[in-house]
């Protein structure tokens, strides 16, 4: 059996940025992000579709020119090449999974 590990001891907020784990990768990737309140992921695209899912805290979202508010347990589809960023406006965990 693999080993059994907590979001919140792998996802470690930083001060000074956002910080980014990869928590899994074997035919998809996991990337665990860790947003203090008033940290930004800038807008930016990537060449592969991704889900990203809020674990704990809010965050403001943007993607095609609309800003939505996003809570835990709110998940959205990230289609490939679309321009994106993220705001956090409270201390914030979030996944996102993405092909290899």
């Amino acid at each position: 059996m693999n080993k059994i590990e907590s979001i919140h001891d792998r996802i470690v907020m930083k001060s000074e940025a956002k910080s980014s784990t990869v928590l899994f990768t074997e035919g998809f990737k996991v990337v665990g992000l860790g947003f203090m309140a008033g940290q930004k992921l800038a807008q930016h695209s990537s060449p592969s579709a991704a889900f990203l899912l809020v674990h704990q805290g809010n965050i403001n979202f943007t993607m095609g020119g609309t800003t939505v508010t996003m809570k835990t347990g709110d998940f959205i589809a990230i289609p490939a090449k679309e321009e994106h960023e993220i705001l956090a406006t409270e201390d914030s965990r979030i996944l996102l999974t993405k092909g290899v």
